[in-house]
């Protein structure tokens, strides 16, 4: 269920006694708590609204909450945030919880409790008997990130809704700088409004002057500028790295992975995946993807292979001490650019 689904149902009465939510864009996970909590008058969610975070509170307690009839009110509200149990991670310190409690809960909930279980991980391990039981008994409600084409259209929609537009570039900067990130791109937009105030329309220019850019990204513009046998770009690019004190070695580093995800994504897209699906499969941003099969569309797998075999060469040569590792990045530079 989406969340525009779910606000309809809240909104008809139509509501349910178990929801699993999943994904991890807090903009949306902020928006469906908020959604919950208004189904109770602001007297009633002293008594009857309960938050449960299980790495440090344990699930007879929740349970005991959940079970409880509401005070003064019809319905009693019950969040349940780091199921960490419904993950393969071990996470140290936490509470060692009786998972058969929940289990059994949810096959027989109490009907005055709305109880949602907040599972905002990037992966939940799907072998779990209590993650097969959540999936088909509770109402599941995505809250995970957009594909790149509706969050271009959500974008421009918060924009226009406050009387703004937003040039073709500056989007596409600001979603590349972000990754696609909705709930960064909202944080963003308050100085990009402020910026535009007066013409109430955001370029480049302010995209570029004011939206931070990750490492990740820079060192993926590095590899455009690679790709693009642009030399004195790539090198102007690396100088800039070296006066800012960042290792070589960290850059061999974000460059091997963007290599393997280039070759991942090119493999399956030769293979005829769409870029939603090769997301998925790779756990990517579908933005991430767009970007990487446009960064790789002149190269094919052979180049690519060569330049990722030759990058660990590097990481090789620098970590065993073969030679200078500031020089020897920038003939890998000249190599292939």
């Amino acid at each position: 269920m989406k969340i525009a689904e779910l606000k309809r149902n809240l909104k008809e009465n139509k509501i349910d006694n178990v929801y699993f939510v999943t994904g991890n864009e807090q903009v949306f996970i902020k928006d469906i708590q908020e959604e919950f909590k208004n189904l109770l008058l602001p007297e009633e969610r002293d008594m009857n609204f309960s938050s449960f975070d299980l790495e440090e509170t344990s699930l007879d307690d929740m349970i005991n909450e959940a079970i409880s009839a509401p005070f003064f009110g019809e319905k009693r509200l019950v969040f349940v945030e780091r199921p960490y149990f419904l993950t393969a991670e071990k996470v140290k310190n936490s509470v060692d919880q009786n998972v058969d409690l929940l289990t059994r809960y949810i096959q027989n909930p109490t009907p005055s409790t709305i109880l949602v279980i907040f599972a905002t991980y990037p992966k939940l391990d799907a072998r779990k008997k209590i993650v097969k039981q959540l999936k088909k008994v509770a109402t599941n409600i995505d809250a995970s990130q957009m594909d790149s084409h509706l969050l271009v259209k959500t974008i421009r929609n918060f924009l226009q809704s406050d009387g703004y537009q937003i040039d073709n570039d500056a989007l596409e900067l600001l979603i590349n700088k972000t990754q696609g990130n909705y709930s960064q791109i909202i944080n963003q937009m308050n100085k990009l409004k402020l910026y535009a105030l007066q013409s109430k329309k955001i370029d480049l220019k302010a995209v570029n002057e004011l939206v931070p850019q990750s490492l990740d990204d820079n060192v993926f513009e590095l590899m455009n500028q690679i790709l693009g046998k642009n030399v004195y770009q790539a090198e102007e690019l690396y100088h800039q790295f070296l006066l800012q004190k960042i290792d070589p070695i960290l850059l061999v580093a974000i460059i091997m992975s963007q290599l393997r995800t280039l070759i991942q994504t090119k493999v399956l897209s030769n293979r005829g995946l769409t870029e939603s699906t090769i997301a998925k499969n790779l756990k990517l941003h579908p933005y991430r993807v767009k970007m990487t099969l446009k960064q790789s569309r002149n190269m094919g797998i052979p180049q690519l292979t060569e330049m990722f075999h030759s990058i660990v060469d590097l990481d090789y040569q620098i970590k065993s001490g073969q030679g200078d590792k500031e020089l020897l990045f920038d003939l890998f530079i000249a190599k292939f650019a």
